[in-house]
């Protein structure tokens, strides 16, 4: 029959209703986020006097990152819709009558929800960490008005200073301490007077404190070894100076945020934590798919005609549901409590159970 053809007339007809209502809802939903992010941050603009450039260009290259935070309730509120309208006009029921399962109907719509997924993911790896790098350029250059001291790569910082130039691999705001720090130490006439090197500075209250530090000074014959005590060297930048030009990662792809990782770890700085934030750019572009297939049946649950509001209300607390679970996991993979791969996936897991449940449950 036509209608269990995979590419037939109710799943080209169930597809449609899908897309119509998500790409609307998409739009919405990130209206709205501008909207809410420029109100938030209204004090901020006033107060550096930002130009109307600076603040479209920074809302323009938020975008992207914008799209994929408000995707997965637009799957969900797109597919609730779509088959609670299709209930409201009967649909569903003459469906059913003519011998089409409540899993058939979702096929395509379950379809589309991988591809979207999947062009997530493709997405979040080229797009997003160059936008969140020039959104974040925007913002502390063009309407903070500070003066561009960093200078980034994927793997380390280079910082003007007041004592020169500073190279440092990685910055850790929880150990409150920078890792192997070379600082490049220049006279008033911008020569070369001495190199320090560091393998950890701890920022402790107001001041660093250096962890086998040397301190290699330059004389007539070459350079000479000293050796520094803890408190040997003022250092006038504060860890907050360093982590503003450190690269978050969201600024960066899975790729290279691998290779950071591996990178730290070959030099016996722990990034363990980071493992964490790698497996969610995998596991989050997958919550499109795994909330689909949570409210597919849940739809097919509702009465008979039930109003939009219900709906709205239904998609918000089950997307509500799957990003407090996230956020647990995620903090109980970030303390340790939890291995970093099963805290990134564990609500996509949780939820594609309960969703295989409620199709099952289905009659």
């Amino acid at each position: 029959m036509t209608h269990n053809a995979p590419f037939g007339v109710v799943s080209r007809y169930v597809a449609r209703q899908f897309l119509g209502l998500f790409a609307p809802i998409l739009i919405t939903f990130v209206l709205l986020y501008i909207v809410i992010d420029l109100f938030d941050r209204l004090d901020i603009l006033l107060r550096y006097q930002a130009t109307v450039g600076a603040a479209t260009r920074y809302f323009v290259f938020k975008i992207p990152l914008m799209l994929t935070q408000v995707m997965p309730p637009a799957v969900i509120t797109a597919a609730l819709l779509a088959y609670g309208l299709m209930g409201r006009r009967n649909e569903i029921i003459a469906l059913r009558a003519g011998g089409v399962s409540i899993g058939q109907t979702a096929l395509p719509v379950l379809a589309l929800s991988l591809a979207i997924s999947v062009g997530a993911l493709a997405w979040n790896e080229t797009v997003v960490p160059y936008c969140s790098r020039e959104f974040q350029q925007v913002n502390n250059i063009e309407i903070r008005k500070r003066t561009q001291r960093g200078i980034l790569s994927d793997r380390a910082i280079w910082y003007h200073g007041a004592e020169g130039f500073y190279h440092i691999d990685y910055v850790d705001r929880a150990q409150q301490a920078v890792f192997d720090l070379t600082i490049y130490r220049l006279d008033n006439a911008f020569r070369l007077r001495s190199v320090v090197q560091a393998p950890r500075a701890s920022w402790i209250t107001d001041h660093w404190q250096l962890f086998d530090a040397t301190e290699f000074k330059l004389n007539g014959e070459g350079f000479t070894a000293v050796p520094l005590p803890p408190d040997g060297l003022k250092i006038a930048e504060t860890l907050d100076d360093f982590l503003e030009v450190q690269r978050e990662p969201e600024e960066l792809s899975f790729i290279a945020l691998r290779d950071r990782i591996e990178a730290l770890t070959r030099k016996g700085i722990d990034a363990s934590h980071y493992l964490v934030d790698l497996y969610l750019k995998l596991a989050l572009p997958f919550a499109n798919a795994v909330l689909a297939i949570v409210a597919i049946p849940v739809a097919g649950r509702l009465r008979r005609h039930p109003s939009i509001a219900a709906i709205v209300g239904l998609g918000t607390a089950v997307g509500f549901g799957y990003w407090v679970l996230l956020g647990l996991s995620t903090s109980l993979g970030q303390t340790g409590a939890l291995p970093p791969l099963l805290a990134a996936w564990a609500a996509n897991g949780i939820y594609a159970l309960l969703g295989a449940v409620l199709f099952l449950s289905s009659d």
